[in-house]
């Protein structure tokens, strides 16, 4: 009688194959190896949620600085009203330079001419066929938005309102 060199061999399929046929656990692995992409999408998917909020509180800043600037009570005075709406939620600098930790706006004040409108003028210039000059109000902010997974972002929304 031949005997094999492993013993009890038999046993030992029947084991293995018994193993390999049971799938408990599976779903375990399966959550194990989807589980870190599922969380990566989430963290992501708040830290664009949080980007976006951001964004959109330093437009209403902005918004608040150009509805005062349509009674055109001067650069000084939006700005004030702009800052006003803004240190609700941030802390504003005077700086010129975007900046992670603080919100930087600028409010500008300038005329043109009805025929272009993108080149400033001085105000008491009169236009072509005698038409007054229009009055606009630039206001624009930036801010470094520093995401936890995303890359830093540049916030700088800008808004133009024409007063007259």
């Amino acid at each position: 009688m031949i005997r094999s060199a492993i013993p009890y061999s038999g046993s030992w399929c029947r084991i293995l194959c018994a193993v390999a046929r049971c799938d408990r656990g599976v779903s375990a692995v399966e959550f194990a190896l989807f589980a870190p992409v599922l969380i990566i999408a989430l963290v992501t998917s708040v830290d664009l949620g949080l980007a976006e909020y951001e964004r959109m509180t330093i437009d209403h800043a902005l918004r608040t600085g150009a509805q005062s600037a349509m009674s055109d009570p001067g650069t000084t005075e939006v700005r004030r009203i702009a800052e006003s709406a803004a240190s609700r939620n941030f802390t504003v600098s005077s700086g010129s330079t975007a900046s992670a930790g603080a919100l930087v706006l600028n409010v500008s004040r300038y005329c043109a001419c009805p025929e272009a409108t993108t080149t400033p003028v001085a105000c008491s210039t009169t236009c072509a066929g005698l038409a007054a000059t229009f009055i606009y109000y630039r206001l624009t902010a930036g801010k470094i938005y520093v995401g936890m997974i995303i890359p830093s972002i540049t916030l700088q929304p800008s808004l133009q309102v024409q007063v007259r």
